[in-house]
């Protein structure tokens, strides 16, 4: 009987101590399992600010491709056959001709080579050198009684500072077009001239400055002509300003590139450029501080569709994703239509119809949750300005002008952080200004800025 009695003791402990084993183990999985948890929570709200809807196409760190591109075969790599590779047209100036000419001897196989046999073709080298010149000048000067210390001119030199004019104009053009800094470019022309020209970054600062001085009468007309613009495509982006979050503007009309770098993003910055009651129109995503102030508005397709797009891709299986079919179709159509140039009679007889279809869209009844905030937040929300582009010629239905010219100003954003004083943003505004409305003009920033310079 005792042993029976020890028998079912021992069997009592070996179970309570497996319970208590089990017990201890599952504490600590659901402690590992919190622990897992509240991490996917911060990741996946640090993927949110990056991986939305708002977020470009081009900004993706990875790219889904489609079912029918996945499936076809991949490009081959290389020129097509029977291709010569070249594509530049025959130069209509040549600065010099040299001959190659042969050697004796064919190098592979030391067969004599007879001059007679020998034939000639021409090819085009396209070369570049920067070649320091120091120019001596012989300058006059007389200190008047007026008080006056008058000096004298020479249209091929400036009359202060030893920067040249086309120096100056490269300085300006390493930093803004390649995000250069101060000192890379010191380093840059130390190098490329043999130690000939040789300014400190402080110099060359110094010299970008007196570039923006000379720039700010004009930067300060295009502003005050913006207002008188027939439309303005917009956009902004978050620009660090020592440290503090500013907002660089930038805005697109048909015969200027206009930046402006704030410490706002608020209505006020639009409402100073624009004025309260602007007689033209403005192109732009569905930002709350583009309204009313304004005769029309575009509001962006882009935008609109990749919201959709996005919200399918999270709901697979609910109407979002016919919401988003029925939004693309509608789109290409509207986009067919204006690439075609039609006449203005025709717009407003198209208007009507695509003005229908997508009523249609907005008052289905059935939608889910997720078409539905889409539905009244986007298409209800901003009715009327969807289909301004279809009547009013020149302009398109969607930002993507707009965001193509901000992108450059994104690169020096990530390579120099933007900018450390107010000042150094309000010099970029006004020199990335002046390039960018030459080069929506057609015109080549570089030569440009050179005869502003010298005249």
């Amino acid at each position: 009987m005792d042993n029976i009695r020890t028998n079912i003791f021992d069997e009592y402990k070996k179970e309570k101590d497996k319970a208590d084993y089990f017990q201890t183990q599952a504490s600590e999985w659901q402690k590992k399992y919190y622990e897992l948890a509240n991490e996917l929570k911060k990741t996946q709200a640090l993927l949110r600010q990056f991986l939305n809807e708002n977020t470009p196409s081009s900004k993706l760190p990875f790219k889904y491709p489609s079912k029918e591109k996945s499936n076809e075969e991949p490009k081959p790599r290389g020129k097509p056959e029977g291709s010569n590779g070249g594509n530049k047209e025959f130069p209509e100036h040549v600065d010099r001709k040299i001959k190659a000419m042969l050697e004796e001897k064919c190098p592979k196989c030391g067969k004599i080579i007879s001059r007679r046999d020998i034939g000639t073709r021409l090819k085009y080298v396209y070369d570049a050198i920067i070649k320091a010149i120091i120019i001596e000048v012989e300058e006059e000067f007389y200190p008047c009684e007026c008080g006056e210390f008058c000096i004298g001119k020479n249209p091929e030199v400036p009359q202060r500072g030893m920067i040249g004019y086309n120096l100056q104009t490269l300085f300006t053009e390493l930093k803004f077009n390649f995000s250069g800094s101060y000192s890379n470019i010191s380093k840059f022309f130390d190098n490329v001239t043999n130690g000939k020209i040789k300014f400190s970054p402080i110099a060359i600062n110094d010299c970008i400055r007196r570039v923006s001085e000379k720039l700010e009468p004009s930067y300060d007309k295009i502003e005050s002509e913006l207002k008188n613009e027939n439309y303005a495509y917009s956009d902004e982006t978050s620009w660090p300003v020592n440290g503090k979050s500013w907002y660089l503007w930038l805005f697109v009309t048909a015969n200027f590139v206009f930046i402006t770098i704030q410490n706002s993003r608020a209505r006020r910055v639009l409402t100073d450029i624009f004025g309260e009651d602007y007689q033209g129109g403005i192109i732009s995503d569905c930002f709350k501080v583009y309204r009313e102030f304004a005769k029309w508005f575009q509001k962006c397709w882009v935008h609109l569709l990749r919201k959709a797009e996005f919200e399918a891709e999270k709901n697979p299986k609910k109407n979002i994703v016919k919401l988003h079919a029925q939004l693309q179709i509608l789109h290409k159509e509207m986009a067919d239509f204006l690439s075609e140039n039609p006449p203005s009679d025709l717009r407003k007889e198209k208007k009507k119809e695509f003005e229908k279809k997508l009523n249609e869209i907005i008052n289905y009844k059935r939608w889910c949750k997720e078409a539905k905030s889409i539905v009244n937040n986007w298409l209800i929300e901003y009715r009327g300005h969807w289909l301004t582009a279809i009547e009013i010629e020149g302009i398109s239905l969607d930002n993507n002008f707009c965001e193509r010219k901000i992108r450059g100003s994104i690169g020096w954003r990530k390579m120099l952080g933007g900018h450390r004083t107010k000042e150094g943003a309000r010099q970029y505004a006004i020199i990335q200004t002046h390039r960018k409305t030459w080069e929506h003009q057609g015109k080549y920033p570089y030569n440009e800025l050179l005869n502003v310079i010298r005249n």
